[in-house]
């Protein structure tokens, strides 16, 4: 038997919403990526919390950890409590792209072929955890890489942290010239956080009017 046409129409209309539902429900299901932080406050909820199993290893997850990956894959790379986000083809072709002071914006091709990352964790049991990458690399501009950084739950984490770049002559806080590069700090989950766009090392530390000296707590 047919059904009157306004019927019909609220039965086409019903079916849609279900449908809609079920696709929506098995997106959230599939969501295992952090979402990159959009406000520019300091102080906010990471996206990338860990669980308690990894926070509790926090202060014997110093040492190195290797990935090999598809650049062409988003990434989610744990360290220990830590953690590095890498979109899909966010990484510029190795050997062929500009790197240096000054080339952090350029555009560039993306790598597409497997690669291997190091990272070497130190100091996670300080108010100072640091993290040091190789290969020397940067990231398109176009998109955004975070790296999230746990603390330990008796270190005293407020506002005044920041994620410091260093290299081999020093730290400082890159937010200084370019505020896309702004540190985050979530106090309840002991976190500190933000975008980065090369790979060098990074370390916690408290803010500072200029460049900060490496010595024997911070030291790479």
């Amino acid at each position: 038997m047919r059904l009157p046409m306004m019927a019909r129409s609220r039965a086409k209309t019903l079916t849609m919403l279900a449908a809609a539902s079920l696709m929506l429900a098995a997106c959230a299901g599939e969501a295992t990526a952090p979402v990159a932080p959009t406000l520019r406050t300091q102080e906010r909820t990471s996206p990338f919390v860990p669980t308690d199993a990894q926070r509790a290893l926090v202060g014997v997850v110093d040492g190195t950890y290797t990935f090999t990956i598809d650049p062409t894959q988003t990434q989610t790379l744990q360290l220990g409590a830590s953690g590095l986000y890498i979109p899909a083809n966010a990484i510029c072709a190795l050997g062929t792209s500009s790197y240096g002071m000054g080339t952090w914006n350029d555009a560039c091709s993306p790598q597409t072929a497997p690669m291997t990352i190091t990272a070497v964790v130190r100091n996670a049991a300080t108010d100072h955890p640091s993290v040091e990458f190789q290969p020397a690399l940067r990231f398109a501009p176009s998109q955004q890489v975070w790296l999230y950084m746990a603390v330990t739950n008796q270190a005293t984490l407020d506002a005044t942290k920041v994620l410091y770049y260093c290299n081999e002559t020093g730290c400082l806080d890159e937010s200084q010239t370019d505020a896309d590069l702004k540190s985050y700090v979530d106090t309840k989950h002991y976190m500190v956080f933000r975008r980065i766009k090369h790979f060098s090392g990074y370390v916690v530390a408290e803010f500072s009017a200029g460049p900060l000296s490496l010595d024997a707590s911070l030291s790479f």
